[in-house]
Parts: C-alpha cells; structure tokens; sequence
C-alpha cells in the first residue's frame, strides 16, 4: 500500500461519534521545574465539541476548557475558571497564546 492509499483509506475509515480520554501532560520551564497535570477529556460529534477538565494537580482542579468547531467561522473556545467564577472566552486573537503555560495554543487543542 502506498502513502497515498494509506491516506485516501484513513479519509473513509469509520470515526467515532464521540470520545474519551484521560492525560497526563508534563511541563518543564526554562530552570528545570516540573509540573503534571492530568486531564479528562471528551469530545462528541465527530470531535466539533470538546470539553477537557484539569483534574490535577490540586491548583488547577476544575479548570475547564470548552472548544466547539463551526463551519465557515472562528471556532467558539471558552476556559472556566473556578478561582474567579467566571468563564473566559477565548477570542481569534488569542487562539495562538499558550495554552495552560505549556508549548500547545489554544487553537492546537
């Protein structure tokens, strides 16, 4: 099979309807310190929603972002934030930021 096929054949493999996963994500600054954060993440319609919630470590417990894709405008992405008790959104703007201090965007998750 060449690359070509291989890649027409992933186009029409059947997707799940929705998902789940949990992660682990470690970060390491510029001095060498690390930090872990475990996540939760689901995601429904062909991953257009997506819902991640930081599980650890205890600091950023509860944190939640919220991603839904839709066709022909900028994606709606929101973070809860229970320290403050307010959602932030996320705006076009922003979407190339860090997301949570790591090397991925916004817009990468």
């Amino acid at each position: 099979m060449t690359g070509l096929e291989l890649a027409k054949a992933m186009k029409h493999r059947p997707k799940p309807i929705d998902t789940q996963s949990e992660s682990t994500m470690l970060l390491i600054n510029k001095k060498g310190k690390k930090k872990t954060l475990k996540l939760l993440s689901k995601s429904k319609d062909d991953s257009k929603k997506q819902m991640i919630w930081f599980l650890e470590p205890k600091d950023d417990y509860g944190i939640a972002f919220l991603k839904i894709e839709k066709d022909g405008e900028d994606d709606f992405k929101n973070m809860w934030l229970p320290a403050f008790n307010k959602f932030r959104r996320i705006s076009s703007q922003k979407k190339s930021d860090s997301f949570m201090g790591s090397d991925l965007s916004f817009e990468d998750m």
